[in-house]
């Protein structure tokens, strides 16, 4: 199902026009500089090809279309064309200069047998340079003093022909020979192709996938056989699910596409995920990409990277409003077709291979309500004006790990089943709820958070509407519940105006000495406390309006509890939350009306 869909998803790309997928027989690489050479062969210059990275810090490789590369491990296997200085010149930085002659010779050999029949002038100065390329003296060349040490790092290097325009691997006549080549391979193994049901060459080897977060920086197979355990039927390698060459070509070719760059892919947790729709259309990847990682300030520093046109910002609020009233998503500015086919899929790192940590398939008006309806759950009164409406799910997972951890990871299980949660409307994961209330009950400096309480809410009220809890359900509210009787709610809201009470009178250590004990001994704590308050009321001026809200609360309370269940825990800090969002919303009103009475 997986390589079906992005086979098709490949298929679509590169019949389109305006897309630079590569095609069969070529690849995205990372190109660092070009050797110019003349007709005979010689090395007149090397010019850089990098430039700069997203964030405009640094030169980076660039990315090119090159001949298809091979799949290599210790073993010599030279590229066509495009390869690093071990192949091309036959020096390299890892002290070992019998194997790096031996994989110049390589290179020479394969260029020979491929070219060797050639009239392009490129070609021709192609083997006139490796046939006079002198390894031993390389190091000394003049052209290559400059930048010796960074083509030593292992940068890619390709050919350009003195004067003439353009890269010599893109010579018309250079590409014809590689594809003649490319298709004359005798030890092709002929079968039936899992996926297209037709006849043709079957894939020894699946290309490696790269930019997959903690994987090999040389890329790792989805689809691999590499011990005899795994196979069968006396079959070795990939031949164990035979899929056609052009098939693996291009199922590897677009996920390394969607992997390149951050338009199509977005970090959760440890698992790099990707999407794509069924259409050549830019939209849709770009609302996908919105949806799942709205962009997010945090004490005026960006946390993204990437920001994307606010025209999708926009766009994807215009749609989450329609959603969260009811509205069906239609089509949107007649360029959106709800009913079109979309996949998100996600890769985590699991040894030499990558495995999937989720694949989800659905409609794009599907996915756009469940994830509207994520946002929706999620809704919670915030505590600043400018907290984002929409939280991303990176950010509901640093929540989970404590800030004096030294490793800043949430739980690897936890992303996928929290994805999985979204992408097709389910329970939250009950582990997301129960790290949550670790850290409220744990974090001392900062128990409760709007994100936090975000997270809460969104967990029992899915969990209510699942399983039909109409008590539970009704308390759960955006904004502070006054008229809810729950006990646990009421006690969270109690705790809260104790607190102020407390901070009026000029003391701040309610929060930090009793929330833990407040929140799942009741009993054991609240007596305590309202005899404390009298006190601070007593202190202040205006208590009378604290005691008179304590009042109006505990009327509603017969009996403190004994204990609370971990979800009733989750209520009362919902309560807790809501009421100082409110207090602190009247007190910033009396703030604004004392600014501008001054």
């Amino acid at each position: 199902m997986i390589i079906s869909a992005l086979y098709k998803y490949y298929q679509i790309l590169a019949s389109d026009e305006k897309s630079d997928i590569p095609l069969y027989g070529y690849c995205s690489a990372k190109v660092g500089f070009a050797l110019i050479i003349s007709k005979t062969g010689e090395l007149l210059d090397v010019i850089s090809l990098k430039v700069e990275d997203a964030n405009g810090k640094k030169l980076v490789n660039r990315q090119m279309i090159v001949p298809e590369q091979v799949k290599r491990a210790a073993n010599i296997s030279p590229n066509f064309i495009c390869d690093n200085s071990t192949y091309v010149l036959g020096i390299d930085n890892k002290d070992k200069p019998d194997r790096s002659k031996e994989a110049f010779e390589a290179y020479k050999d394969l260029h020979n047998r491929i070219l060797g029949s050639s009239n392009s002038q490129g070609a021709k100065a192609i083997l006139n340079f490796l046939s006079s390329w002198n390894v031993d003296e390389a190091r000394q060349h003049l052209v290559l003093k400059e930048c010796l040490d960074e083509i030593l790092e292992g940068s890619n290097l390709i050919f350009k022909l003195d004067g003439e325009k353009g890269f010599i691997h893109n010579d018309l006549e250079v590409k014809r020979l590689w594809e003649q080549h490319i298709s004359e391979d005798k030890d092709d193994l002929i079968g039936q192709c899992l996926i297209t049901g037709e006849k043709n060459t079957i894939a020894r080897l699946h290309p490696n996938i790269k930019n997959v977060k903690n994987a090999k920086p040389s890329g790792a197979s989805i689809v691999s056989f590499n011990a005899p355990s795994y196979e069968s039927y006396g079959k070795s390698q990939s031949y164990n699910s035979p899929i056609s060459k052009n098939v693996a070509f291009a199922y590897t070719t677009v996920l390394n596409y969607m992997l390149s760059g951050p338009k199509q892919k977005v970090q959760i947790g440890d698992a790099t995920t990707v999407f794509w729709a069924e259409s050549p259309e830019n939209i849709y990847p770009d609302l996908a990409a919105e949806l799942f990682n709205p962009f997010f300030t945090q004490e005026g520093k960006e946390k993204n990277v990437y920001r994307r046109d606010p025209k999708i910002e926009n766009l994807v609020k215009d749609i989450l409003l329609k959603a969260k009233s009811g509205s069906v998503i239609g089509d949107v500015d007649g360029v959106i077709n709800p009913q079109v086919r979309f996949y998100v899929l996600g890769l985590s790192p699991n040894a030499s291979r990558i495995s999937v940590r989720f694949f989800h398939c659905d409609s794009f008006g599907g996915f756009v309500r469940k994830v509207a309806q994520h946002y929706n759950d999620m809704e919670t009164v915030k505590e600043y004006e400018n907290q984002p409406f929409n939280i991303p799910i990176w950010k509901i997972l640093s929540e989970t790990v404590s800030p004096k951890s030294n490793n800043k990871e949430a739980n690897p299980l936890l992303a996928g089943s929290l994805m999985r949660a979204i992408l097709n409307g389910g329970l939250y994961p009950a582990v997301l709820f129960q790290e949550i209330m670790i850290r409220v009950k744990t974090d001392s400096e900062v128990r409760v958070n709007y994100i936090r309480a975000s997270i809460i809410k969104a967990y029992l009220i899915r969990k209510a509407r699942i399983k039909k809890i109409q008590k539970l359900e009704e308390v759960l509210t955006v904004a502070l519940n006054e008229q809810t009787t729950d006990k646990s709610y009421l006690l969270g809201r109690l705790f809260a105006i104790l607190e102020k009470t407390q901070k009026d009178a000029g003391n701040d250590t309610l929060r930090a000495r009793y929330f833990t004990s407040a929140m799942t001994t009741p009993s054991a704590v609240f007596p305590i406390l309202i005899r404390l308050a009298q006190h601070h009321i007593a202190k202040e001026e205006y208590g009378y309006i604290n005691d008179k809200k304590i009042e109006l609360i505990l009327k509603d309370i017969d009996r403190f509890p004994s204990h609370l269940t971990l979800d009733e825990q989750g209520v009362f800090t919902l309560g807790y939350y809501h009421q100082r969002a409110k207090l602190w919303e009247r007190q910033s009103k009396e703030n604004s009306s004392i600014k501008e009475e001054n």
